[in-house]
């Protein structure tokens, strides 16, 4: 357990020790059973809890805040029938309302020594300053010093917790916490004055005056809902211009990828014609050969537009097939060989891996995406890995690479489809954006799945899991065919 636990749990058991040590010594008080022999006290006791059974949930970030209107009769019944009648309504309440909606055994002990502990400092503050059960001009002062001092408690006690279970910097985020509760919580103490005044007037009238207390906790729900509507909304306009944006350099992107390697084409070609006489037969081959690279270029990123019109229909069809991961990786290596800057590959694949059956060409691309990517992204004279190990359910492909790694705040996103860590203009490595998004489409459409292992300052690591068998695919009763007994290469 960590420190940050270990005191968190201190803090946890501390206050609903003092508090439930506060609510046994008022369960004992005279005043208690006087108390609930009223009537009025019944029905403000059941108003409480009604207002403790429905409570406004409200999101903020990670955690979730609850808003009740129970606040208005907890203070209605320590106005009216004292402290230790108004702490054993609103624990009992707050611990039946809890079990209902099935929270922790923690959560349920704690929330009750917090209202026990907020809800006495507040009685004590009210009748210390000489505020009565019944409402003059002098209560006043008492009522507002005790409302502010439960407001206080409560929140901080709260928030405390809360700071301490997450990690975070304690006095801003109840600094934070208390300009939002103060909106929600100190109207409905407002209301508590009213609700006592009924009582001294009639038990009818009590329904009539919890009226506000129920349309403040209405209108704060429904306001609550049109802010998170508002945010979603806000949310999608900023997705969608985020997108737009995406998509404009991502056509200028393109532009630029098309347009490189047909300049290349036709720089070459108009040369052989105009020179081609005056030209030695070594450099006509040479330029022959330079063209056929960037034609290949230019078919690549063609391949790549059309692959990724087909997965964003949910029309890529697939071809299943038993396949070598061994003899797979063996051919992409053997592909991408002359195009390395001196990098040294490290297959590590046992030839006795049990086949799958899966779409030979998809997989075949995926991993020369990414080795690719290995190859770009880093340094000359490095080696990239790659590997392969059975795992539940098929096997695990990983691409090692000794590069700079993926800056930290990039690595959610580098699966995005137009995303690249470097989108500027002289970025040294060009192009699209498209590579890691097919990779992880394409996986998806395998019923595999694709992610970023580890980056650090040693490099990265990409990790494929492929399944035996496609999801929606059966076995046609044919054996699966033995591993490859070639040798895997170690180049």
């Amino acid at each position: 357990m960590t420190v940050r636990g270990r005191s968190f749990d201190t803090y946890v058991a501390l206050v609903t020790v003092a508090g439930c040590s506060l609510l046994v010594w008022f369960a004992a008080q005279p005043s208690l059973e006087a108390a609930a022999s009223e009537r009025a006290f019944g029905l403000l006791a059941l108003l409480l809890l009604v207002g403790e059974v429905f409570p406004i949930s409200v999101p903020r970030g990670g955690e979730v805040d609850e808003l009740t209107a129970s606040t208005t009769f907890a203070f209605a019944l320590m106005i009216g029938f004292g402290t230790p009648a108004a702490v054993v309504a609103q624990v009992v309440a707050s611990m039946i309302a809890d079990i209902l909606l099935h929270k922790s055994l923690w959560k349920v002990a704690f929330n009750a020594g917090q209202f026990a502990l907020s809800l006495g400092a507040a009685g004590a503050v009210y009748h210390g300053l000489g505020g009565g059960m019944t409402l003059n001009s002098g209560s006043i002062l008492p009522f507002l010093a005790s409302a502010i001092t439960f407001f206080l408690l409560n929140t901080i006690i709260t928030d405390v917790a809360v700071a301490m279970s997450s990690g975070v910097a304690m006095g801003p985020y109840i600094a934070k916490d208390l300009v939002f509760q103060a909106q929600a919580t100190l109207p409905l103490l407002a209301l508590a004055p009213v609700v006592v005044a009924a009582v001294d007037e009639s038990l009818w009238l009590i329904p009539l005056a919890a009226a506000p207390a129920v349309a403040l906790w209405w209108g704060t729900r429904l306001a609550l809902e049109n802010a998170r509507l508002a945010q979603e909304l806000q949310r999608s306009l900023e997705q969608e211009q985020e997108l737009n944006r995406m998509k404009d350099d991502f056509v200028a992107m393109v532009s630029h990828e098309l347009r490189t390697p047909l300049t290349s084409i036709q720089g070459y070609i108009k040369t052989l014609r105009q020179l081609s006489s005056d030209l030695p037969p070594d450099q006509r081959e040479a330029f022959l050969e330079a063209a056929d690279r960037q034609g290949d270029r230019l078919r690549r990123l063609i391949e790549q537009l059309l692959v990724v019109g087909r997965l964003e229909s949910h029309v890529e069809p697939l071809a299943v097939t038993p396949i070598s991961i061994d003899r797979l990786t063996t051919n992409v290596v053997d592909e991408l060989r002359m195009g390395t800057g001196g990098h040294v590959f490290d297959v590590r694949i046992d030839p006795n891996l049990p086949r799958i059956r899966s779409d030979e060409g998809k997989v075949h691309q995926i991993l020369s995406n990414l080795v690719e990517n290995a190859l770009k992204y880093t340094p000359p004279d490095t080696h990239v890995a790659i590997t392969a190990d059975p795992a539940v359910g098929g096997i695990i492909v990983s691409v090692t690479d000794e590069g700079e790694g993926i800056p930290e705040e990039h690595r959610e996103r580098i699966f995005e489809r137009f995303y690249q860590v470097d989108g500027s203009a002289t970025r040294r490595v060009g192009g699209t954006g498209l590579g890691l998004y097919i990779c992880v489409k394409m996986a998806e459409t395998l019923g595999g799945r694709l992610w970023l292992a580890r980056s650090d300052d040693h490099g990265s690591v990409f990790s494929l899991f492929l399944p035996e068998l496609p999801p929606g695919f059966e076995h046609e009763g044919e054996p699966n065919p033995g591993p490859d007994q070639s040798m895997t290469a170690r180049v």
